[in-house]
């Protein structure tokens, strides 16, 4: 009976390691896939020609992605798709994202509103072409949205630019040359609908299923069970949908329309959101996911975030904790405008160190026991329109202190509606924006 004990106290040791390992092993996956989301939603977003989505482009060059952007005049509609590249670190493959807008001129509502089927099928561009003109086909077969396939094959009328100026490629080439590159397809709306129907169309065409991969935010379907039944084994598609996006299930009310993919499926806080289709909710759930994610890898141990060392002379920077002055509804959203400033910093701020949560009382002596010798304070503010819903000024303040004397080096202070932005997204235009000042102390220590 004693050894029986012995071995069921062993047996239960095993089992409690080969759970613990799952749980890491599930938390680095975790992460790995909500940071592969984020840049997904950030890419779609930046497609877009208006004041969002401009800032998601500059900050995506900010961070080291080449970006192409491509508008493909077709004579129903005009495509409008951009493909971003970036290099590892590590000097790894590139990784390559196509993002393709969604709804924005009167061309792509037509699209949208085109609501007739056609059969999809081919191995090569003319051979789809005259598959797609063929009438009266049953419902046997593969067959997709009218609308949606006219944008996608205006899209792959265009070319990508090499960056040698020899001649453009199209996409489903440059992918068959190079059995190791790999893109995500991502888009939003009538983009995400686009995304899956290119990522089927580049598996017909002889692209390897293990060189794509289909993220799309809010879109609707876009084909019949046939279709369904011969790419989801074959395309891997991942669909986002925020609870209550009317559009994610529009098209399977109407007769011959299916979803496929996995679902990931978010909550958005009214205080947050622009209503549940908008590109810019979708990226604010992304950021927030991300940032959980993250942070259980962390607490595993699974993941440790790099800071930049600073060049020999530079001075050493003490970061403390933001100050919160926000609102009572707009307190959930703190921890994650935290962790946006302390990302800032760490992208802009090299060899920065971060402050433990003490009375700022002894901040000053702490950055000088640490050998620090500026010390710089954020807080975060907001206040309400009263005749506006849901609209906010967020402002983000930052004090540089010289941690010899105590002095002020510098003050700035930027203030961000929230008409076209969640309040996480202001105050990340906010941090952006204060640190585009930092040269002008951060290179300039007192004697």
């Amino acid at each position: 009976m004693k050894q029986l004990r012995i071995y069921i106290s062993k047996l239960l040791i095993v089992l409690w390691c080969l759970m613990l390992l799952a749980s890491h092993a599930g938390a680095g996956e975790d992460y790995e896939e909500a940071h592969t989301l984020l840049l997904a939603a950030r890419a779609c977003l930046a497609i877009y020609s208006d004041r969002t989505g401009s800032l998601a482009y500059e900050y995506l060059e900010q961070e080291g992605w080449e970006i192409q952007p491509f508008i493909a005049d077709g004579d129903i509609d005009d495509a409008r798709f951009l493909i971003a590249k970036k290099e590892p670190a590590d000097g790894g493959q590139p990784l390559y994202i196509l993002a393709i807008a969604g709804t924005e001129t009167l061309k792509n509502v037509k699209t949208n509103l085109t609501l007739g089927q056609v059969y999809f099928a081919g191995r090569t561009p003319e051979e789809f072409a005259a598959n797609a003109a063929l009438k009266h086909m049953p419902d046997t077969v593969p067959k997709v949205h009218h609308g949606f396939y006219k944008y996608v094959e205006t899209a792959f009328q265009a070319k990508v630019a090499t960056k040698d100026n020899s001649t453009p490629r199209l996409l489903s080439e440059l992918l068959l040359e190079n059995k190791d590159r790999k893109v995500y397809l991502t888009g939003h709306s009538l983009g995400g609908a686009a995304a899956t129907l290119a990522g089927a169309r580049l598996l017909s065409l002889g692209v390897q299923p293990e060189q794509i991969e289909v993220i799309t935010f809010g879109a609707p379907a876009v084909g019949n069970q046939a279709f369904v039944e011969q790419f989801a084994p074959v395309l891997p598609v991942t669909r986002v949908v925020i609870h209550g996006d009317p559009v994610t299930g529009i098209l399977q009310g109407l007769s011959g329309y299916e979803q496929f993919g996995r679902e990931i499926l978010w909550n958005s806080r009214e205080v947050t959101h622009k209503g549940q289709h908008a590109m810019v909710g979708y990226l604010d759930a992304a950021i927030k996911e991300y940032y959980d994610k993250r942070h259980k890898a962390e607490q595993t141990g699974l993941l440790t975030l790099p800071v930049k060392l600073a060049a020999a002379g530079a001075p050493s920077v003490y970061v403390s904790p933001a100050r919160n002055d926000l609102p009572k509804e707009l307190q959930p959203e703190f921890w994650y405008m935290q962790q946006a400033i302390w990302d800032e910093y760490r992208r802009v701020l090299p060899g920065y160190r971060l402050a433990a949560a003490v009375p700022e009382s002894v901040m000053r002596d702490q950055a000088v026991a640490q050998g620090c010798n500026l010390l710089v304070v954020p807080e975060i503010s907001a206040h309400k329109l009263k005749t506006r819903k849901n609209t906010y000024y967020v402002t983000l303040d930052q004090t540089v202190y010289d941690t010899a004397t105590g002095s002020i080096l510098y003050m700035t202070s930027f203030s961000t509606s929230t008409d076209n932005l969640t309040p996480l997204g202001a105050l990340i235009h906010n941090i952006r924006g204060t640190t585009a000042d930092n040269g002008k102390w951060l290179n300039a220590p007192p004697d």
